[in-house]
């Protein structure tokens, strides 16, 4: 009788064993579970073999010198600094068309202070009388702060979590597509805000312009997909101020009333006539 109880017990034993390591292996597959639904899953996409681009890089620049390009010298002064986003979307000749003459600086979120060395240099040495900071209509950056970015590198996270005092405001509860248009507004309007105090001195003595404009991908201004539109200039951010700013008058009136002055609400227009007057309906902001 005393065997048949040990030997019970044991039987018993082996079965709370099996009982944990099933409870144990459940557990794990849950929190495996969750991970996965923390993390963003990565698109499989089948892309192209590395040496296809190593390829195509060194086939274009023998194309290039083919066709006789030429390469400025050291010491050049380009017309411009420009502040931009790593989109491969963004290039300088959808902003101008002669080779050379934009020195160009790109971080996530085209934000200033990832980017101050790299900045001075264009401003304070080449002495570019423009400094252009230059977001687009669906900057993915603005989009991680605004959908969360916890699951991403510590290195990317740390650059987004500089956008946090120019999206202090960010209004949750907006519609999606306003929400994201005034937050890369924001964001703009906060950088050139920046970039105007660090060098107020060339503002001040109207040897620097800093411009702040949005590459509208998605038609967002509707004055057309892959429009440059200024809606800041030297912190002047009211459409209608903007457009009478002296400095524009030589600019056209074509090319203000496309391209000068954010998103007005409703169907409301700031139109600039032929002898550069700015009228505003309703609706302004």
């Amino acid at each position: 009788m005393v065997k048949t109880f040990f030997v019970e017990f044991a039987n018993r034993g082996l079965w709370m064993k099996k009982i944990i390591i099933i409870f144990m292996v459940f557990s794990l597959c849950l929190a495996a579970q969750a991970e996965a639904q923390m993390h963003r899953v990565k698109k499989v996409r089948a892309g192209t073999p590395p040496y296809e681009v190593i390829k195509m890089i060194l086939s274009a620049n023998n194309r290039a010198l083919k066709q006789g390009v030429t390469v400025k010298k050291s010491g050049f002064a380009p017309y411009l600094t420009w502040l931009t986003d790593p989109d491969p979307r963004i290039n300088s000749n959808l902003i101008i068309d002669k080779a050379g003459q934009v020195y160009a600086v790109r971080n996530f979120g085209d934000q200033l202070s990832l980017a101050t060395g790299a900045i001075d240099y264009g401003v304070r040495h080449l002495l570019t009388p423009v400094l252009m900071i230059t977001s687009n209509s669906d900057n993915k950056a603005v989009k991680f702060f605004m959908d969360g970015y916890e699951d991403l590198s510590p290195a990317i996270r740390q650059d987004l979590d500089h956008l946090y005092l120019a999206l202090v405001h960010d209004d949750k509860k907006a519609v999606p597509v306003e929400r994201l248009r005034l937050n890369i507004e924001a964001n703009v309007d906060y950088q050139v805000a920046l970039a105007v105090s660090r060098y107020h001195d060339r503002v001040r003595s109207g040897r620097l312009v800093v411009v702040g404009s949005v590459l509208d991908f998605d038609n967002t201004y509707k004055h057309g997909s892959g429009r440059l539109v200024i809606i800041n200039i030297n912190g002047e951010q009211n459409s209608l101020k903007l457009k009478k700013m002296p400095m524009l008058k030589y600019v056209g009136p074509k090319f203000i009333n496309l391209a000068i002055g954010r998103t007005v609400k409703g169907k409301a227009k700031v139109v600039v006539d032929k002898g550069g007057k700015a009228a505003s309906t309703t609706g302004q902001k």
